[in-house]
């Protein structure tokens, strides 16, 4: 656990730092408005013990978007609050799984999820992903089988690939098959600029063997810390259970007031407004890059999520080009971490959402200057 290093957030994120939504025009007025009118309702109520669930006008509000605007199945008392998705995948080892169980995990895999089953001493087994998603006939296939898959099916992490139907279909038989669990992290599916979003899996799956993880931290803001679960019903009382041992419960002020925030008809105004400025954003990366570092990369343009891959074409090492980039202030991702088995192509994630088209131009030309300076110096 300790060697793994944990799991860090950005404090002051800059171009092109990835999973990093726009914060600079979230309608604070607003947010505060509800605050006051919590307050004042409830009094100093507020201020005691929540339910460690979550509040019910929270959860209330919870399924009823999920339902909605994921196609999932879901209701109040089947919702459980967290205070991140980085939780819910802690709880999910440590509670659905033993030391030592199969774990499915996807190759490349967000790191998050992999150093939480590291932590609770699980298998992880990497599946390839390609075009179309995990490639699940090995997982089908496996003669050892195992107890559980992750994966981020709506805009893969860090590939950008959706899961196609026909697999999420096939997973779903499979997990009723082996009384397996899904575990769906849909970490950034408001997101989505190309072609209709697929339903979720957990809204497909009629067996009650998918977890569905979301959060609030890429939708609004990382300060909020408020993410969930939608667990099947044989879960919630034991999920509550081992939530209570972890911290307790979550502050029910911000509970409330993302509750009014959503049941206002706020959540998903606001959600459709930063989907048209960060899509905006993707195409003004994607050409950037085509533009300036054409000798040096090929973008791989996502149809969601906050960031774009990058595939190296040059003889520039990842390591190279990450520690170059730093030096002029641009911070990426290197991928090749990201894949277990080792035999991913070199490259690096670009993050978007945070920063404006100009930001974005500036930071183009200084990562144009940075791999300049490397390639010259290895053609002396």
């Amino acid at each position: 656990m300790f060697r793994s290093g944990g799991v860090r957030g950005i404090l002051l994120p800059r171009p092109f730092a990835q999973g990093v939504p726009e914060t600079r025009t979230f309608p604070l007025q607003l947010w505060e408005r509800l605050e006051r009118q919590v307050l004042k309702e409830t009094g100093t109520q507020a201020l005691l013990h929540c339910d460690p669930q979550g509040a019910d006008p929270l959860r209330r509000a919870i399924a009823d978007y999920v339902n909605l605007e994921r196609g999932a199945r879901a209701t109040a008392d089947r919702v459980l609050v967290l205070t991140s998705s980085q939780q819910a995948m802690t709880l999910c080892a440590t509670v659905l799984l033993d030391r030592g169980d199969r774990i499915f995990i996807e190759d490349p895999v967000y790191y998050g999820a992999r150093k939480a089953f590291d932590a609770a001493s699980l298998e992880c087994v990497p599946i390839p992903v390609n075009r179309q998603g995990i490639v699940i006939e090995q997982i089908v296939n496996d003669p050892r089988g195992g107890k559980a898959v992750s994966l981020t099916p709506s805009h893969q992490f860090p590939t950008g690939a959706t899961l196609a139907l026909d697999r999420r279909l096939a997973l779903i038989e499979w997990a009723a098959q082996y009384q397996a669990w899904i575990i769906e992290d849909d970490y950034d599916s408001e997101f989505h600029y190309a072609g209709k979003p697929t339903a979720c899996v957990q809204g497909l799956d009629p067996h009650d063997r998918t977890i569905y993880i979301g959060t609030f931290t890429k939708s609004l803001f990382p300060g909020l810390r408020i993410g969930y679960v939608v667990l099947p019903p044989q879960l919630v009382k034991p999920m509550i259970v081992a939530r209570s041992l972890l911290d307790g419960h979550t502050a029910s002020i911000a509970q409330l007031t993302l509750a009014r925030f959503m049941e206002g008809g706020h959540f998903g105004a606001y959600v459709r407004a930063m989907r048209s400025m960060y899509a905006e954003r993707l195409e003004v990366l994607a050409s950037r890059v085509s533009k300036h570092l054409s000798a040096f990369v090929e973008p791989r343009v996502p149809v969601g999520g906050l960031q774009m891959p990058c595939m190296l074409t040059c003889d520039l090492s990842e390591r190279d080009a990450v520690d170059a980039a730093r030096r002029f202030e641009i911070d990426l991702m290197g991928l090749s971490a990201l894949h277990a088995a080792g035999t991913g192509e070199a490259g690096f994630l670009m993050g978007f959402a945070a920063y404006t088209p100009a930001e974005i131009e500036i930071g183009v030309r200084k990562l144009a200057k940075a791999f300049q300076s490397i390639a010259s110096k290895k053609r002396r």
